[in-house]
């Protein structure tokens, strides 16, 4: 009996295959409690599925890449971009498979604070997030296209705000989901984010952040917005099915990940795949339109 037990065990490890989905750190963001949802809605005993945690979207694509564990992680298009000036081997290996939503660039500082632009900031210190982030990437790109020079500073996301209040840094750079829970603080207000070189970038879109969204936010707040996606390595023969599969699942299963899973999941249309300005896996596209 033994031995039948562990030939039953050999044939099912062999024949099962896990998924890896990198995500981010767990007790910060949306993405890991998304993937969470993907996990609880799509996992199976034959494609078991895993929510392995990362430092963001910089250290999602080496994952993919580089890793056997992951086939899959949560990215913005701007730090493909951004990748894709430092290594486009890499970038030209990665394709997206699903839409998530957007998120908006935040930019904060203390309610009495004398900075009311983008370009007051100028040699002073901003919290841009922990490195390899969506945030972080993109304050580079930001600074690169808009010449303000701000001097970084890099800390864990939830040590921002208490930086901000004890002045150590001038501003809260964050690139999140409108509704990010951080910034529900009398304390603290926006600076609007809007540059003519902002405007003619074409993976940013002008948008506003309604008021109300944020505690004592009484009016709204012009900024951008980005592109987040689930990506994955290029593959052009293997795994066709099994990207088919899980894209199937997710898509197919939208209304139950709307109503059951992270709020964020109510800003997620499939069919914004149309408006992803990175290369789409052709087996992704063609489940999702299946599903039309």
């Amino acid at each position: 009996m033994k031995k039948i037990l562990i030939a039953v065990s050999l044939i099912a490890s062999q024949s099962a295959f896990a998924i890896g989905i990198a995500s981010g750190a767990a007790n910060s963001g949306t993405n890991y409690p998304m993937v969470q949802d993907i996990v609880k809605q799509c996992s199976t005993v034959k494609s078991p599925i895993e929510n392995i945690q990362s430092n963001g979207a910089l250290e999602n694509l080496h994952l993919i890449f580089g890793d056997k564990r992951v086939q899959y992680g949560i990215v913005d298009e701007v730090t493909l971009m951004y990748q894709q000036n430092v290594d486009p081997n890499m970038t030209s290996r990665i394709q997206t498979v699903f839409p998530f939503f957007s998120m908006e660039l935040h930019l904060a500082v203390k309610k009495n604070s004398p900075f009311q632009s983008l370009t007051d900031l100028n040699q002073y210190k901003v919290y841009t997030g922990a490195e390899g982030s969506s945030t972080s990437v993109n304050a580079q790109v930001l600074k690169g296209l808009t010449g303000v020079n701000w001097q970084d500073v890099n800390m864990p996301q939830g040590k921002a705000i208490d930086a901000l209040k004890q002045n150590q840094v001038a501003a809260v750079f964050v690139v999140a989901g409108k509704g990010a829970t951080m910034f529900n603080d009398p304390e603290i207000r926006f600076i609007p984010i809007q540059h003519p070189k902002l405007d003619q970038f074409k993976y940013y879109t002008r948008t506003m952040i309604p008021s109300g969204t944020y505690t004592g936010q009484n009016v709204p707040i012009q900024t951008y917005k980005v592109n987040n996606v689930l990506a994955t390595f290029a593959f052009k023969n293997q795994y066709q099915k099994e990207i088919g599969d899980l894209v199937t699942c997710i898509a197919g299963n939208i209304d139950k990940l709307q109503a059951n899973g992270h709020p964020k999941w109510r800003e997620v249309n499939p069919q914004n795949i149309d408006f992803v300005k990175w290369p789409v896996h052709p087996a992704a596209l063609a489940a999702i339109k299946r599903i039309k």
